[in-house]
């Protein structure tokens, strides 16, 4: 079990991007967080993932607490971040060094035939599509076979149909290796079509607004009523959190005519 336990991050200049942020993830199970700009969705994964240490409060994976980066725990950003000087066999077989070399030639293989790409392993990242380049960065993370992935709004850079194909894909991954998975996005009806359960985030200093439980059936179908009846009460949820009429009173008043 993934579980955080009153987190809190305050960066140098006093600036408190989260605030006693308290949840927990069964294994297995796929969380969403949602929530404004400025909301501290993104340092709350680099905490997870043990990139950056809590000024309070700590994060644990099945009752170990998390100091710093570890295998079981795999991350996949926004921009593929693929390294321009490795093919894509080499990118997706970069954290198995060390590994017998015929069993990092398998794993790899595998992992590439899981997201389409065992026919791309020899080609440069340049020549891959925006949407080949992120299941590659799929490849790479899941190659370890971590228990938990988590993605930082890993599809919002891509056009319509490639983000609904890749999120098709993802389900298909996580069906199959069953990892625990938490994505941050933007996008509400995509985490009511992943997730079993949804965070909303309050903003600066980020905190848990609400959870709400997904209780759809796999699969799930877009642009269906039960779907987005849920997305709409996340949106009004999320309306709530991020208070726009409290943001529109803040806003300077036009001067008078």
């Amino acid at each position: 079990m993934l579980t955080l336990k009153q987190v809190s991050k305050t960066f140098g200049a006093g600036q408190q991007a989260l605030s006693n942020v308290s949840l927990s993830v069964s294994e297995g199970r796929i969380l969403a967080i949602v929530g404004g700009s400025g909301c501290g969705k993104s340092t709350l994964l680099r905490a997870i993932a043990g990139l950056d240490s809590p000024t309070s409060g700590e994060a644990l994976l099945d009752g170990s607490r998390i100091i710093g980066p570890r295998e079981e725990i795999g991350l996949v950003f926004q921009e593929p971040r693929l390294l321009p000087w490795l093919t894509v066999r080499g990118n997706v077989g970069f954290g198995l060094e060390g590994r017998p070399d015929a069993e990092r030639r398998a794993l790899v293989d595998e992992a590439l035939e899981r997201v389409g790409l065992l026919d791309k392993a020899e080609v440069w990242p340049r020549q891959l599509s925006g949407g080949q380049a992120q299941r590659a960065a799929l490849a790479r993370a899941l190659v370890v076979r971590p228990k938990v992935l988590l993605l930082d709004e890993p599809f919002s850079a891509l056009d319509a149909i490639t983000r609904a194909d890749l999120q098709d894909h993802l389900l298909e991954l996580w069906a199959a290796f069953r990892a625990t998975l938490v994505l941050v996005t933007h996008d509400v009806e995509e985490a009511v079509l992943l997730a079993d359960e949804i965070v909303v985030m309050s903003s600066r200093p980020g905190r848990v607004f609400e959870q709400v439980a997904v209780d759809l059936p796999r699969p799930r179908e877009r642009r269906s009523a039960a779907l987005e009846a849920v997305a709409r009460s996340v949106a009004a949820s999320l309306d709530r959190a991020i208070d726009r009429n409290a943001v529109r009173r803040s806003l300077p008043k036009p001067a008078a005519a």
